[in-house]
């Protein structure tokens, strides 16, 4: 039996489904997609969903897989609700794409065509909707940004989030948002630029919030970065900024990379009169920036950066949840590196030599991996997607007898055997019976496809780990830091009073 692959996107774009949510906008797709797959009778062995933003392959992981698999040769073809859903990236992506689809010779399904990259018109038909797909992506683009730039302009709000100290509240009788002051968060924010007008530093208008208990908006604590973001954003005195971020991208390693990229000068982006009042006067405000430049300049950042803890964005702390981060200690300690809570003002975890938990989580990891291939040499996804695929099979088979019992009942009022009345019944009765067969299929068809998942991540899981372990010592910390992210969620540290280091192991195991 040929299998067949739905894959399945909601672009930021889409104009018929913008009041709806990633979900329902999925949902509603998928709904025409299984209309189509049941039409034509195809399989569906899997389905994708790509829930994240991204132009480029290398921002959605979802289609990544799927691509591997069709190179494979695996399926018969993709069905997709359109072509836009498969790359509206740049010539190297849309390249690829029709590359791959080509030489495995894959068809891509849409409820109007059926693509065969392996027919010549097909092909040029494939690529000419993929080039014009992309050439879309960026009229719309630029509209939107014109547009934004229009509002800003005017002086209205032109983000979803209001910052600190506001509420988003629409403006009457007109297109577009604007700012007002919110009740309890306002006031928080005339204290901060009072006490740095008074020469306080960020570090100590934090500490006094948090000592305070005061919380952000999200509940969490104040951090000195933070109180700098609202120093120096001109809203807090009425104005809008348009140009202060900028996207940069790069390639590594033959990837599309993406930073963002903040001017700090407030001469290098544009400022507009606001619609929203100021919660500090101008000149206030001014003031403020004038105190932030006669501090002392922070060291200068290296051009080349060189990460120097191979568990970023991996270790947190047991205590408190916030992250675990390095720092180095002065000369007289021979600057000796340590890892501590970055909430080490009102967490007491203790702080530990980062050569001590460096040792101690690779042991864990062993530890870990040595009871992990127990676990698999005897448990494992084999039978599971056995018994599901004969079940699967016997599902078919309980729908093929009821659809020749409605093709019976169609002969049987036709020879009048049956009265209209007992022919509907007993059409209403077999309609019924074989809708709850395609939900039962449906939902074995995904089992299956989680099953043969987890069983691909299983058998990488260790090959993965044992190469970490085996050439650690050789890796750079980016190398270590890349493997780790592959392997493992997360990493709790917890150090007590006694001095004992316990490690917690998150590894990225198989979900069902």
């Amino acid at each position: 039996m040929e299998q067949y692959v739905k894959y399945l996107r909601k672009s930021r774009f889409d104009r018929d489904y913008a009041e709806l949510s990633i979900e329902e906008t999925l949902k509603r797709h998928e709904a025409i997609l299984d209309r189509l797959a049941k039409d034509r009778g195809y399989y569906i062995a899997k389905t994708y969903y790509e829930v994240v933003s991204g132009e480029s392959i290398a921002a959605r992981p979802e289609i990544q897989k799927m691509l591997e698999e069709v190179s494979a040769g695996i399926y018969a073809g993709v069905l997709v609700v359109d072509l836009e859903r498969l790359a509206r990236g740049n010539g190297a992506d849309q390249a690829y794409i029709s590359q791959v689809f080509q030489f495995s010779g894959t068809k891509i399904v849409t409820p109007t065509k059926i693509y065969d990259p392996s027919n010549e018109f097909d092909e040029e038909y494939f690529e000419f909707g993929l080039f014009m797909s992309r050439r879309e992506y960026k009229t719309i683009n630029r509209r939107l940004i014109r547009g934004r730039d229009s509002s800003a302009s005017e002086g209205k709000w032109i983000s979803s989030i209001a910052p600190y100290g506001y509420n988003r509240v629409k403006i009457p009788h007109e297109k577009g948002f604007t700012l007002e002051p919110h009740p309890e968060e306002g006031p928080v924010v005339k204290k901060i630029f009072e006490m740095y007008l008074n020469h306080q530093g960020t570090k100590i208008i934090a500490n006094y919030l948090n000592d305070h208990d005061i919380p952000t908006r999200h509940g969490d604590l104040w951090t000195y970065s933070t109180i700098s973001q609202i120093i120096t954003n001109p809203v807090y005195m009425g104005k809008i900024r348009r140009g202060w971020s900028k996207q940069i991208k790069s390639i590594e390693n033959g990837e599309v990379k993406k930073r963002i990229k903040r001017k700090k000068d407030m001469d290098s982006y544009d400022i507009y009169d606001g619609l929203h009042p100021g919660l500090v006067s101008e000149e206030d405000f001014m003031k403020a920036q004038d105190i932030r430049l006669e501090k002392k300049p922070a060291a200068p950042v290296k051009e080349e950066f060189q990460l120097m803890n191979p568990f970023s964005g991996l270790l947190f702390c047991a205590t408190c949840g916030k992250r675990i981060g390095r720092t180095t200690l002065s000369a007289k300690h021979n600057h000796a590196p340590r890892l501590r809570c970055t909430n080490a003002r009102n967490c007491h975890n203790g702080s530990a030599y980062f050569e001590v938990v460096e040792k101690e989580i690779i042991g864990a990891l062993r530890t870990w991996l040595k009871g992990y291939k127990v676990k698999i040499d005897t448990v494992g996804y084999a039978d599971d997607i056995k018994d599901a695929k004969k079940q699967l099979s016997k599902l078919d088979q309980e729908l093929k007898k009821l659809s020749a019992q409605l093709d019976n009942a169609f002969d049987l009022v036709e020879q009048g055997v049956y009265t209209l009345d007992v022919f509907q019944s007993r059409r209403a009765k077999l309609t019924k019976a074989m809708e709850e067969l395609d939900e039962r299929q449906a939902e074995v068809q995904t089992l299956i496809a989680k099953l043969e998942a987890s069983q691909t991540t299983q058998a990488n899981l260790i090959p993965q780990t044992e190469e970490l372990l085996a050439s650690y010592d050789d890796m750079t910390n980016e190398e270590r830091n890349e493997l780790l992210k592959e392997i493992l969620e997360k990493i709790e540290y917890y150090k007590g009073a006694d001095g004992q280091i316990v490690i917690d192991l998150y590894p990225r195991l198989p979900k069902i």
